[in-house]
């Protein structure tokens, strides 16, 4: 038996998850749980670096005191977003959110530099404006302080893994996301770089995923009372651990939904595919474990039920997520629809008045109602996956048999009923703590004590009590399909 300390962090929350493996299974503890999200000051939204550092240490403590011996730790986080180090190793200020309105108009100066086309033809990276490379073009381009002295870029996992061993490093799965990768070449996109007239030397060597980089820092051994631990490089994309914890046993062609805060839907594939039609559908090739591309689009998610919580919380309007599921199934179908990747709802703030106003710009009638927007929010996800569907099956020419989904939203049968019934195909739920048990098993890729991915999986469909979805009414779907389309280009 070896046991491993995931950091899992999301973009509103974080947890220490102590992970023990053997006799081919893995089983998961919760050590320490935390939230997380955007800091605004004056109009900027920032993350609390070392705020976050703190709370690991504070779950690496309560894992010690639990009397294992830890094999390894390792991080896993949301992607895009970066720190920046001076040459002393010192942090240049808080690193921004990626919801940070200073890529609002990003586009064209980009684009001006780098056409669209080639941009994608070089990196085969989903268009958003907060990926790293229009983050660091903002930057450049707003002649912020900060990176013309930084010496190095550390995306967030590995600014965190910096601060527990001293390691500087852009792990790939999260180096891909940010849209300044090559794939082709498999390094830096240094063209596009140079044409941004961005700081090459800030940009780290890029790391392999599942590889041990170093040891907990002296200090901090000092500070716990415990001895050196490895500390691991993982899939450091909180979508790659998750990918990697899916239990397809290969019998199937499958695609996957990370669900949370984000959905990330796509399919794993050995090589990338970067055709005019992945650009005009606007799908991303991140990287994964074992060599594995991610081929997938991002869309909104549960964001648009979390955020309207959140604001019918500060109204003093308290519901639990069960609550709103409830209210959203004693609510009327199909009464309105909206696209979940409209610009206006990507910021923090009252969602639930932007679904209104959304549904009033599009004449459909107005959601007043909390079970009314989650209705609409829920139908409308659904919906969306059915578009993403098929357009993966368009581009890959792969009909899709079975789509797994992981993660957080997996517990949500609502949505996952929606789901099965929107895309006609069979939805298998399981595990929910997909991306910290891909963390687990890529520490145990790591250290050597699993072969590969294949057996990483069946150890993953041993531990984990799966659900299924049958699809139902499909000539209901079919006609709301039609209309979703008619809003949704």
């Amino acid at each position: 038996m070896k046991h491993f300390l995931a950091f899992d962090l999301g973009a509103s929350s974080g947890r220490a998850i102590l992970g023990s493996v053997g006799d081919g299974k893995v089983s998961l503890e919760e050590m320490h749980r935390f939230s997380n999200g955007p800091i605004e000051i004056e109009g900027h939204l920032y993350w609390n670096l070392l705020g976050l550092f703190d709370e690991l240490k504070t779950g690496l403590r309560k894992a010690l005191e639990s009397g294992v011996v830890l094999s390894g730790m390792a991080v896993d986080t949301w992607g895009v977003d970066f720190a920046l180090i001076d040459k002393d190793g010192a942090f240049l200020g808080f690193p921004n959110n990626y919801r940070d309105p200073r890529t609002n108009d990003i586009y064209p100066y980009v684009f001006s530099k780098v056409p669209r086309e080639e941009l994608y033809a070089r990196t085969g990276i989903q268009f958003m404006n907060f990926n790293t490379l229009f983050q660091l073009a903002a930057m450049e381009r707003d002649g912020v302080p900060a990176l013309g002295v930084a010496d190095r870029m550390l995306m967030m996992p590995n600014a965190l893994t910096y601060l527990l061993s001293g390691n500087v490093s852009a792990e790939y799965t999260i180096a891909t996301t940010g849209q300044a990768y090559d794939p082709d070449g498999k390094d830096w996109a240094w063209d596009i770089i140079e044409k941004l007239d961005l700081p090459k030397e800030i940009f780290p060597p890029i790391a392999d995923p599942c590889t041990v980089v170093g040891e907990l820092r002296s200090c901090i051994c000092e500070e716990l009372n415990c001895d050196p631990i490895p500390v691991i490089l993982v899939g450091s994309h909180d979508t790659a651990s998750a990918v990697a914890a899916v239990p397809a046993d290969g019998t199937q062609n499958w695609a996957y939904l990370s669900s949370g805060t984000w959905s990330l839907l796509g399919v794993e594939l050995d090589e990338p595919l970067m055709t005019s039609a992945a650009m005009a559908a606007n799908y991303t090739n991140e990287g994964g474990i074992a060599g594995k591309i991610r081929f997938l689009k991002n869309i909104m998610g549960l964001w648009l039920i979390q955020e309207s919580r959140n604001e019918w919380k500060r109204r003093g309007e308290n519901y639990s997520f069960d609550e709103l599921a409830d209210m959203a199934m004693a609510s009327e179908p199909f009464r309105s629809l909206v696209d979940p990747n409209d610009e206006s709802f990507v910021a923090p703030g009252d969602m639930p008045t932007r679904i209104a106003d959304y549904c009033r710009k599009t004449n459909q009638p107005v959601p007043e109602t909390p079970g009314q927007i989650v209705r609409t929010a829920f139908e409308s996800l659904a919906l969306r996956y059915r578009q993403t569907i098929l357009e993966i099956e368009d581009i890959t020419g792969q009909k899709i048999d079975v789509l797994h989904l992981v993660g957080g939203g997996s517990k949500d049968e609502v949505l996952n009923q929606f789901t099965a019934d929107a895309i006609q195909c069979p939805v298998v739920t399981g595990p929910v703590e997909a991306t910290a048990i891909g963390n687990i098993i890529g520490q145990d890729l790591a250290v050597g004590a699993i072969p590969d991915l294949v057996e990483a999986r069946s150890i993953v469909r041993n531990s984990t009590d799966l659900g299924q979805y049958v699809p139902q009414g499909a000539a209901e779907w079919e006609r709301a399909y039609a209309r979703y389309r008619s809003l949704v280009p």
